[in-house]
This record gives structure tokens, sequence and C-alpha cells, in this order.
């Protein structure tokens, strides 16, 4: 079976490279990009001799690469099923493929066999290109005939396309598309996939990607400064001098503001796919005015926008009092003197405001406070049971969930910090939220809702904030008890288990890489992300900190002991 594999998947890359362009009636997307020099390649047939279970699991490997209207999975099909197959646009992707004969109740024809196909289902990718999570299993039942020359093929195929993780990991890759974040001052990705070869194509698929807006899911939490309708007049190309230039249709009317906001959106979205410089025209004229060349480090403002001061050194709540995490001293003002009795804390990202939920004086449940850093922090009217630890949009309003149900933010209205209500709509439908995180780009929140990690888009709409599309991440096997932003496409949660307690999550659950669990403890307190990308927890024996996924646990404030709950601004 080793060998079939290996002979589809190179069938499968093969047909990758024959062909630039994805037909608009099967691919998840239509990509218009045009590189037609090795379009005529023929299509390599199944392994010969492919029995039907096998020709079946060939089947569903092959069936990821959408070039030719799928030629690739069409040659395991009869001339006639070969001409008639139309699946439905997208793509279900599945792991754990297995085959297997299927029983009927009365016999089969000579040279006929049912086959079953069984699998895990592990999400869809949708039109826009763009991966949702889907658990359950899949199952299905195809037709498998033996031809004239002795070769099995499938009469009956899927009436969808259904891939394998491998097969569609190795044709597709993900790529960040940037968009603007909610007060349209930095940079934000939405990741979709594309096909990964020839790479040739690459600049033009994600160009068309950007110029068709945010992905469904996203599309009133992020925006875009490029006007609707606005398409690339030809394939982005060298012109002979090593850059790679980008052309525009007609832009329209629009300020000096928006065009530097275009060739941010362009330049950071060309980064992942072409390291080329940038030259950047609308009908052949340059974008901007000084006409120059750009890389995202002409651009760099726009994505540290969304960043925390790296002079910060993080904090910890300990015995209900503020330190600072490198040095392990109270901070200034009440909330490290003791004058408040603080439970949980955060701070803005320019690290000029704090919030910290705290005990009622003199009576019980908790209250929420916000003020400048090192001053009073007045109480709001906020309180109940329990609050999560605060999470900061920019450096004017702040979140906290309280009692696991109401998701409230606190609004700076100058003299003061006026709460209002978040409507959550479906993201509660599943238990308590005991946890939740903004981006820093203010345009998603993650949360862990009832032990699971949930993802929603933050979409403002009229002065009020609406979660958008919560979808929920399945975990491998493992309770969620906390979680922050490792990046912008990209977070960190803490769990329950023992063998696999801390997870680097992609932003939309396609990638679960586990994190050793050298020298952690359960149970895990708190998580939370510092400067450059290094993840800190802390445990029952102190606080800890990795900057990969494989690196051994080290302790980051050995004076600090265990049940502490450290956080970074954000």
């Amino acid at each position: 079976m080793g060998v079939r594999r290996v002979a589809v998947l190179l069938a499968v890359l093969l047909s990758v490279s024959a062909c630039a362009s994805i037909p608009e009636s099967s691919d998840p997307r239509a990509i218009r990009a045009v590189d037609e020099s090795n379009a005529t390649a023929p299509v390599p047939p199944p392994p010969d001799g492919a029995d039907p279970l096998a020709l079946v699991r060939s089947f569903v490997n092959a069936s990821a690469a959408p070039e030719s209207n799928h030629e690739s999975a069409r040659q395991h099909l009869t001339p006639a099923a070969r001409r008639s197959w139309t699946p439905a646009p997208g793509l279900l992707i599945v792991d754990n493929v297995d085959t297997i004969p299927a029983t009927q109740p009365t016999p089969l024809p000579d040279g006929v066999q049912m086959v079953t196909v069984q699998a895990d289902k592990v999400g869809r990718l949708l039109p826009d290109s763009s991966f949702v999570p889907e658990v359950g299993e899949y199952q299905a039942q195809v037709r498998v005939e033996l031809q004239a020359d002795g070769e099995w093929r499938i009469a009956t195929p899927l009436p969808e396309i259904v891939a394998s993780k491998g097969s569609f990991s190795t044709v597709y890759q993900a790529v960040p598309i940037y968009f603007l974040d909610h007060d349209s001052t930095g940079i934000v990705p939405d990741v979709r996939y594309v096909v990964s070869q020839p790479a040739s194509t690459l600049p033009r698929q994600v160009i068309d990607l950007l110029t068709s807006g945010p992905s469904a899911g996203l599309e009133s939490a992020m925006r875009t400064a490029i006007p609707p309708g606005v398409h690339p007049k030809t394939n982005p190309a060298d012109p002979g001098d090593g850059a790679l230039e980008v052309n525009l249709s007609d832009l329209g009317a629009i300020p000096r503001e928006d065009r530097q906001l275009i060739a941010a959106q362009v330049v950071f979205t060309l980064q992942s796919v072409n390291n080329a410089r940038v030259r950047l025209k609308v009908e052949g004229a340059p974008l901007l005015p000084d006409g120059k060349d750009l890389r995202p480090t002409d651009l760099g403002s726009y994505e540290t926008n969304n960043t925390a001061r790296p002079d910060l050194p993080g904090m910890v709540v300990v015995d209900e009092r503020l330190l600072s995490l490198d040095t392990a001293q109270p901070i200034q003002g009440p909330a490290g003197s003791g004058e408040y009795d603080v439970l949980r804390a955060g701070q803005s990202l320019d690290g000029s405001h704090l919030a910290a939920v705290t005990r009622v004086a003199g009576g019980t449940g908790v209250e929420l406070r916000v003020g400048r850093y090192g001053a009073q922090l007045p109480e709001l009217p906020v309180r109940g049971a329990d609050m999560s630890r605060p999470t900061w949009r920019g450096k004017s309003e702040v979140w906290t969930v309280v009692d696991g149900r109401n998701v409230v933010r606190a609004l700076d209205a100058g003299n003061s910090w006026v709460p209002r209500q978040v409507d959550t709509g479906q993201l509660t439908s599943d238990g308590p939220i005991s946890d939740l995180r903004l981006s820093r780009d203010g345009t998603r929140v993650a949360a862990v809702v009832g032990g699971r990690l949930v993802v929603a888009g933050v979409s403002d709409q009229d002065g009020q904030v609406v979660l958008q599309r919560p979808i929920t991440l399945p975990a491998p096997g493992v309770r969620v008890t906390g979680v922050d932003w490792l990046k912008d496409d990209s977070l960190v949660v803490i769990s329950d288990s023992n063998t696999t307690p801390v997870f680097e999550v992609t932003v939309d659950g396609f990638q679960w890489v586990p994190f050793t669990a050298a020298n952690l403890g359960q149970p895990l307190k708190a998580v939370t992300v510092a400067n450059r990308g290094r993840v800190v927890v802390s445990d029952r024996s102190g606080i800890w900190e990795s900057k990969e996924t494989d690196d051994v646990w080290s302790l980051v404030q050995g004076s600090i002991g265990g049940g502490s709950i450290p956080f970074f601004p954000g």
C-alpha cells in the first residue's frame, strides 16, 4: 500500500504542475492566473493493477488536486462516470481514510464491487478558500467495475470532492491575505489556502483573493481599502529588473491615505509567496506619487501598530497584588501596594492603562476597575460573582466576561469608563465562557466555552459590537482551560492533559501542534504571550516560558511561586 500511495502523491504533484489555473466549476475558488507553459502535460493514470479498495483510496488522495477539472481524480473513473461527474463546489477534508468491502443484500454481478469509504472529518475548504473545521465520521459507498483492460474503475463516484488531509497539505498551502483592522490603522491576516504549484501562479492567486475581500466569516470584522470591482489588469510579473509589478484597474478618486493602505495590503499579502520588491501601479501609472518599489519594511508601521511596546516587562498577580514579572517587585500605585485585592488584571498594548478584577470591599463578589497605570483605578458599575481576565482593544476599550455569560466592554469616555454589552449571540450556547482574549488588532476573539476553543469575528455595527460567526476549533482529545493570541493568525492554549498541556493552534483550527510537557505540572493556572512570541504559563510550582514547541520549559522568575497569574499587554 505504501508504494501505491507514493505513486498517487507523485501523480498529484505532477498534475498540480501541469496547469496554472483552477477551473470555476469544481475548485474552491476560480483563479484567473495564466501560466500555460506546462498546461498540456498528461495526467498519469492510477497505479496499474490496483484492487477496488486501493483504487478508492487512491481516488480520495488524488481528489485534492483541482487542475483540469480534477483530472487526476477523474482518471480513477469509468469513461461514462468521467464525463458526467460534476461534484458540488468546495472540498471536504478527511483523515484516517479506510476502505472496506460493502455488504450487499443480494449478490453483485461479476466484475462489480461496492466499496465503503470510512474516514474522520477534518473540515471544509469553502468557496472563498478559507477553512472551517468539521467533526464526525464520514461514510459513503462507491461502485467499482472491472474494465475490459483488466483495470478496476469507479462507476459511481462520491457526490462531493473528498480529499485526505495528507494530500490536501501536499497540494495546498496556507497564505495570509492582509486586510485592515477595526479602525483601519493596521493590517491583519485572513488565512486562505491556495494551490502551491506552479509557484509562478501564487502572486496572482493571492492578489485575486485580496481584491475579492475578506472571507465570509470575517467580512464585517475586517475592512479593505481596495474599492469594489478593482482587479489585477495583468498577472503580477517581473518587468526585467527583479521587481514584481502589480498593475490594478482604476481605483477611482480615493485619498492618498487609502492608496497607502492599499500598498500595505498588497505588499504584505505578497510577502509569503514572493520575496521581490513590489512595484505598484494603477492602469499603468504609479499607485503612490513617489512610485518607488516597496518591501514590507517600508510599510512596517501598519504591522507594528497592533503590537505591544517591546520595553514592557509584563506583570503577575501574586497574593492579590500586581508585581513586575522581571523583578518580582510590586508595581507602583494601589494595584501593587495591596490597596486593592486584585484577582486578575490586564494592561493596554501601549502600557498606559490597567484594568483589574478586584474583590468588592466589605462584601461578596468582584468588580471591574479601570484607570491609568500607577494611579487609582476607579470602580465601574460592573459586578458579579466572577470575571475573566480583562483583555484590551487598543487603549480605549477593555472587555471582560461576567459570571461566564455576559461579555462587557468598557469604553473610554474621557473622564470615565462606560460599560456596554457585547452581543455574544451563539457564543455561550455550549456552556459558560471561562476565558476570552481579543486579538491585538481587535478583529477577532478567542474564547474557552465549556472547555472548547471558539473563535469569532468582532463586528462593529452602528455603535454595537456583535461576535460574528463563532466557530469551534475541535481539540485533539483534551479539554481546553485557557487561551491567548500567539500571533495575528495563531493561538496558544493550555489544557487539562498531562501529556499535551500546551498547544499552538492555527486561527482556523487546521493545525494543533503540541508543546513539550517537560517541567510542567498540572493544573496549569494561566497562559500569556510575551514579546517576540515567548509563551509563558504558570503551574503549581512556578512560571515557565518556551520559545518553540519542542523547547524544554524554563523558569521565568524563580522567586515567584506557583498559582500566580502572569500577563503581558493585550
